[in-house]
Formats: C-alpha cells, structure tokens, sequence
C-alpha cells in the first residue's frame, strides 16, 4: 500500500492557511521535540509496529518523524495544509504504514479506533466545543490523548528588555509587568486546566524541558516569521530587532520549553456519551 493524500476543502482556520504559506521556512527553522518527550511517552504506553496511532496537525513533519523513528507505528497524520502534505508526501514515500489526510481533525472520519492521539504544538488551533469529544471516540478505552507544545522567548533578560519596547513600538507589547517566561508559564498552566475541565481526560502526566537555541539575527527573523500574529507586522519590525541582535553580537539565545501533558479517557466520560 502506498502513501496517499485524500484531498479536502476542510482547511483549518486561517491559521492553519499562514502556516501553509510560510511552509518552507517553517521546515527548516522550527526544532524539533527533546528526547525525553518520548522517553516519559513510554512510561505509560507500549508503542510497537502495530500500534495504531493519529497525529493532529503534522505540519512538516518534525514530530511526525520522531514518533516514526521511535516505534515504527502505524501513522496516520491530519494536515490541513495542501504545501505541508507535499511535503509529508515526499518525506515518507517510501513507508507504507504512513497515511496522509489533508483536512482537519474537526471534519476527518475515522474507521478505526487509535491507540494514542499526538498533537505538536498545534491542539490549541482546534475548536475548543468538539475537540476533546472528538479525540475520546477515536480513541481506544486505553487509549492516550498526548500533547506537547514548544514555547518560544528569549533567555536574556537584557534583550528581552530591549526587543520587548519594539513590540510595544509596533503594537504588539503586552504592559502587564510580566516577563516572557511568566507568559509562558501562564499559558503551559491554561492549556493544562482546559484539558483537566474537558471532562473526557484526566491527566497522567506533566512536564516542562526546558532548552536554550542559539539563533542568528536572520534565523530569529525566520522563525518570528513562522507566527501568524506577526503576518501583518511590517519589514521595519522585523530589522530593528535585526539591528539590535547584530549589535550583541549577531546572536540571541532562545528559551524553548517544550510541555508535554499525557491524558487518558475518563469513566465518567464514556458513561455520559454511551446513555
């Protein structure tokens, strides 16, 4: 059986669509997930060629690869974007146990019930009133809903500081006194809360690894490039960050702290849905 693309209307929000204009560089600047992701994976699952397992929002295939690399599982991988399933395509056209479905998860229809369902960075874009409830049906009664996120800031505090009062230049500055990491601490700790208030998941388990990336004043422009709430941000923006990262020695040191939450179907869930 060869790899194969079922092609749909049913992209994702317009998010989804920034993310498929932008697919080249996304590709090539956004990392990919710490080891350790996968190692507290197993913890809870035994993963093997005959699992079966979907992954939401595969974009280029960073995690996708990763979670292949790892068990050799039965993939398949929803991708709303027509230019990240290209690529995709191309990336395991030589595996057959990789399927591809260019639609989103809201409007995808499955014929068999998953093991686990992955999503990199990308639960978050689904709609909020279907998602959870959606992922408890495909799932097996051991099934796990696992999720990871990588979160981006900068680990100086100096330069952040200096980058920070361009954004409020460009109306993009939050004046709320919190720092990058307190923003990210605070979204790590809602998207944790949404899951445990859906009513279909409890959570088995937590954790946050955090990473530093060195990046370029070019790459860092790459990769702020990858963020649809900078798509209407104009070229002077992105040069006087340049500008100030050139002068600190054409580096920035990027904070990435990569979340993972691992869920697992509630009793009380699965009664309310089989009354």
């Amino acid at each position: 059986m060869k790899n194969r693309i079922l092609l749909t209307r049913n992209y994702m929000e317009k998010e989804a669509l920034y993310f498929n204009s932008y697919f080249l560089t996304y590709d090539k600047i956004r990392p990919g997930y710490p080891t350790e992701i996968y190692k507290t994976i197993e913890k809870y699952k035994n993963f093997d060629e005959n699992s079966l397992i979907l992954e939401i929002g595969a974009g280029s295939g960073i995690a996708s690869k990763e979670i292949y690399d790892m068990w050799h599982s039965k993939l398949t991988l929803i991708e709303p974007g027509a230019n990240f399933c290209e690529i995709l395509i191309e990336q395991f056209k030589n595996i057959d146990d990789v399927k591809i479905e260019n639609t989103t998860f809201e409007k995808y229809e499955n014929k068999t019930l998953f093991d686990a369902i992955f999503s990199a960075t990308a639960f978050h874009w689904l709609d909020l009133s279907v998602k959870y409830k959606r992922a408890f049906k495909m799932l097996k009664e051991d099934g796990l809903l696992i999720l990871y996120w990588n979160y981006y800031g900068i680990e100086n505090i100096e330069m952040e500081n200096c980058i920070q009062k361009i954004y409020v230049k460009y109306g993009m500055g939050l004046n709320d006194g919190k720092n990058g990491y307190e923003r990210q601490m605070e979204t790590i700790n809602d998207r944790r809360r949404e899951i445990e208030e859906s009513g279909y998941f409890k959570i088995l388990d937590h954790k946050i690894i955090k990473r530093i990336i060195e990046y370029s004043a070019s790459d860092n422009t790459k990769l702020l490039k990858t963020f649809p709430n900078h798509s209407k941000l104009e070229d002077n923006f992105f040069i006087e960050i340049e500008n100030i990262i050139r002068e600190n020695g054409n580096k920035i040191n990027g904070r990435v702290l990569t979340n993972i939450e691992i869920g697992i179907k509630t009793d009380a869930a699965g009664m309310a849905l089989h009354r």
